[in-house]
């Protein structure tokens, strides 16, 4: 039997369905911690029965990680699309450019880089910056390096996330941007 998790998602009514139980999943986790949501919570707030909501999502951790990479695939085309706008050719600008989009909206960012995080969004963001690591900074380099600065950068986005009185967006940025320009020397 097919479900709606394997169903083409072209069907209006499955993406309705499906944004309405992640607002829904959004809505509750601004006013408590991810894990203290429940599934019927999320029911209620969606007006979905349990045989809906399992259609679409096999758990909660599905649902978490559904958003995260919706988040992931958001910040990837703010940092594409502000990239195309401009000719970059040094890794400074490059990184500033990118650090732009990326600290743009620290509610999204958390779900990429906060604790509760599941790592899919942090793996395509990955991947969207080691395509332009080579491009821009290192052709050809093994990748160490990039590895090094990209979980830096996401540990510390990650700590601004969580206490942005700890660090400044600008403070972040320069950090970021600083350690770029001292790998790629």
């Amino acid at each position: 039997m097919e479900t709606t998790r394997t169903k083409a998602p072209f069907d209006r009514r499955v993406r309705r369905t499906r944004a309405a139980i992640k607002e829904s999943f959004l809505s509750l986790s601004r006013e408590k911690g991810a894990d203290q949501i429940t599934v019927k919570e999320v029911m209620s707030l969606a007006n979905v029965n349990r045989a809906t909501f399992y259609a679409h999502f096999a758990n909660l951790d599905e649902l978490a990680a559904a958003i995260e990479s919706d988040v992931a695939g958001a910040i990837a085309a703010r940092c594409e699309e502000a990239l195309a706008r401009t000719l970059t050719t040094t890794v400074p600008e490059a990184c500033t450019i990118l650090c732009d989009a990326l600290l743009e909206d620290r509610e999204s960012l958390a779900w990429i880089a906060g604790p509760k995080a599941t790592g899919c969004g942090r793996e395509q963001l990955r991947e969207l910056a080691r395509a332009h690591w080579e491009q821009v900074a290192c052709p050809g380099s093994d990748g160490l390096v990039f590895d090094l600065l990209f979980d830096g950068c996401i540990g510390l986005a990650g700590q601004w996330c969580e206490d942005p009185e700890s660090l400044t967006k600008d403070e972040v940025k320069a950090a970021i941007c600083s350690a770029a320009e001292k790998l790629t020397v």
